[in-house]
């Protein structure tokens, strides 16, 4: 299929409300978001409710990560599978991780729940993405998923200020129990009302099925384009990780924040973050997806390099200089997304599979990279943010040189579905 054709869209999709979908599929991605981002302002209170070093902590951090590289093993699957079932496989994994961790008391099960938690993403997301890719057009795509994605934030604004709140008045387990019967919930909702979402041409293969995989592997890395998204992926999340892992431990030793504070000062963060996804929506599909990504590099270079110097003055210069930052890195990955789900339409959620694989590494050497740096130089964040720059300036040049814009004519179906 040429990466400019639309697949067609099933009936059972089209017969439903894109909207009520896509808001079905909101508020089943905020709670597994919110079950992956109150780790970072929380890591010092979880660590010493297990009674860990934050080092070691962190380390719980990068083993969550270790799970994204089943991902490309799990893609070439889901593309034969319902994108349903595959969303329905990963709240089940967020359902059980969210329970281990409740009851956990040691390193082992932390660790085993925290592996769980990567699974949960590695099923989900790109199975939904894929759905999307099935389900809007190209020329709108920007604007569905910035939607989908405004999910990440509300995590951030909704469940980081509650968990401070609960986790200071009820200990550090009563967050993860509300997450696992939350998860349940939108387990239950997505089987009953979300169509099954087949994928669009069916995926068959009469190899065998290591062959199979490996073909499709070396099919796509044959691509020149899907080589530079994965080292732009690897890159843009490297950089953002590498600061943003010690995010909460700073603000509580710089500024003597407790657990509640720390929890209402993250809604500066995602505000900041439900900004970029709107300016995603609004804007992304008239400026173009790769120019966005060029944009949203170049930006959030510039803004790590000035993030130390922002903490020096005071409390409110350090979370502008968070806001800066957190606005860069999100308006780029929500801009870089639409391009991945065109990239290959034969095979979207093994493509976004890989994107995954290229996102966990990246996020497994910056959380190690910074929990490092932390422990040689406490209470400062500028190795970090440096670093952090350098990695996002390789995404912009590996974005610059490798990925291409995809110009799609709109079609007679597409202009229904626009009507």
């Amino acid at each position: 299929m040429s990466p400019t054709q639309q697949p067609h869209r099933s009936t059972s999709q089209r017969g439903q409300s894109t909207s009520a979908q896509i808001a079905l599929i909101f508020a089943a991605r905020t709670v597994l978001n919110t079950a992956q981002r109150i780790i970072y302002p929380f890591l010092p209170a979880l660590a010493r409710g297990l009674g860990l070093s934050l080092a070691a902590a962190s380390g719980l951090v990068t083993i969550r990560f270790v799970a994204g590289l089943a991902a490309p093993f799990i893609g070439p699957w889901a593309d034969r599978q319902p994108r349903r079932r595959t969303m329905e496989i990963g709240l089940g994994l967020l359902v059980l991780a969210a329970l281990l961790l409740a009851i956990s008391r040691n390193f082992g099960l932390a660790a085993a729940a925290f592996v769980l938690f990567g699974l949960s993403k590695v099923f989900y997301d790109p199975a939904v993405h894929a759905y999307l890719g099935e389900l809007v057009p190209y020329h709108r795509r920007a604007r569905a998923i910035g939607a989908v994605e405004f999910s990440w934030s509300s995590a951030w604004l909704i469940g980081v200020p509650a968990t401070g709140f609960l986790m200071e008045r009820y200990g550090w387990r009563l967050p993860w129990v509300l997450l696992a019967a939350l998860g349940l919930l939108s387990l239950g909702l997505t089987h009953a009302r979300l169509p099954r979402g087949d994928p669009h041409p069916p995926q068959r293969s009469q190899q065998a099925p290591i062959r199979a995989l490996l073909h499709g592997w070396r099919d796509l890395l044959r691509r020149p384009q899907v080589v530079a998204l994965l080292a732009t992926s690897l890159l843009l999340v490297m950089g953002m990780e590498m600061p943003f892992i010690v995010y909460g431990a700073w603000l509580e030793d710089a500024f003597g924040l407790s657990l509640s504070t720390l929890g209402l000062a993250s809604i500066v963060v995602g505000l900041a973050e439900a900004s970029a996804e709107l300016g995603t929506t609004m804007w992304t599909d008239r400026f173009g997806k790769k120019r966005s990504v060029l944009l949203g590099l170049l930006t959030l270079t510039a803004s790590l390099l000035l993030l130390p110097a922002l903490a020096g003055h005071g409390l409110a210069a350090a979370l502008t200089g968070v806001v800066l930052v957190v606005l860069a890195f999100e308006f780029t990955i929500v801009s870089l997304l639409p391009l991945v789900t065109e990239m290959a339409p034969d095979a979207r959620a093994s493509l976004l599979s890989l994107n995954v694989t290229a996102f966990s590494l990246g996020r497994m050497v910056g959380a190690t990279a910074g929990g490092w740096l932390w422990a040689w130089q406490p209470e400062r964040i500028a190795y970090q943010a440096v670093a952090g720059a350098a990695c996002a300036l390789l995404a912009a040049v590996a974005a610059y040189r490798g990925l291409a814009e995809i110009e799609e004519p709109l079609s007679e179906q597409d202009k229904v579905w626009e009507a």
